[in-house]
């Protein structure tokens, strides 16, 4: 870590009464891998934490709705807890647990995957109410820069879609909405969800579709089959939904990396896999 980074770090700590140490010989600082935020491991006073400081994300996350849903979600047993929460900055402090970290292939395990699903199920039956955030809905058409041919091609497959989802009906239930491998833990035997920057209401669909793209259920069609027997998806017309928020997802993701990394071949690869299921859909 440098010295600018080292001593952002313990600005922040002082700042939020974490410690009253100034001396940076009392401070063991390591990061943790992230996408869009930048995450340090921080052991000062014999304790450690977990540091996130924000990154420039390509959509903007409404921090104020991240707080109120993590701490809906915190107390109702879905997530680890956190001690500070700046809702003006992003920055979130949390105790250090040790954890697992769900890797694509854990949801081959029938067991992990289940434990994933359970707390999903949890999430979406459960009576909280969460603040609007991210919609899957309509961020994809915000961000597409339609200057640029597969991206404004995109954009038209995803208003075809949302205005299919609207004839067939959406849901509106709490939702985590970024289910990528890493926001799943396991803590003390337990699997959590963790990471609720796009959490919002919204259609139970749109996670279970968006844990598959983002997991490769896809390239194998066993488990995919299993999976979705397991979430419940079982009669022609629920599997063509769950379809639509394939696409929608793939589509979403594709747009938000190509804003990130706008020479990202894997995100071209997705919107043109996108566009090549909607048109196998007649769209």
């Amino acid at each position: 870590m440098n010295m600018f980074n080292t001593s952002k770090v313990i600005e922040i700590f002082l700042k939020y009464n974490i410690s009253k140490s100034k001396d940076k010989s009392n401070y063991e600082i390591s990061t943790l891998d992230g996408i869009t935020n930048t995450s340090y491991v921080v052991n000062v006073d014999n304790k450690k934490f977990v540091l996130r400081i924000p990154g420039d994300n390509p959509d903007v996350i409404n921090r104020i709705s991240e707080k109120h849903n993590t701490s809906k979600a915190q107390e109702y047993g879905l997530t680890l807890p956190y001690l500070i929460f700046d809702e003006q900055t992003g920055i979130k402090i949390s105790e250090f647990f040790d954890i697992y970290t769900y890797k694509s292939y854990d949801f081959q395990n029938p067991k992990m995957r289940n434990n994933a699903f359970s707390k999903l199920k949890i999430l979406h039956n459960s009576d909280l109410i969460f603040k609007k955030n991210f919609s899957p809905l309509s961020v994809f058409s915000d961000i597409a820069d339609i200057s640029n041919p597969i991206e404004e091609e995109s954009k038209e497959v995803g208003l075809k879609i949302v205005k299919k989802l609207n004839e067939i009906g959406i849901n509106n239930n709490p939702c985590h909405q970024d289910l990528y491998p890493g926001n799943f833990v396991i803590y003390k035997d337990e699997t959590f969800l963790i990471d609720w920057e796009y959490s919002s209401m919204g259609d139970p669909y749109f996670d279970y579709a968006d844990l598959f793209c983002q997991n490769k259920f896809d390239l194998d069609k066993n488990l995919r089959s299993e999976a979705l027997d397991e979430i419940g998806i079982k009669t022609n017309e629920e599997k063509e939904k769950f379809q639509y928020f394939e696409i929608l997802s793939m589509i979403t993701w594709g747009l938000w990396a190509l804003k990130r990394s706008p020479n990202d071949d894997d995100s071209v690869m997705t919107l043109n896999k996108a566009i090549r299921y909607s048109e196998n859909k007649k769209l």
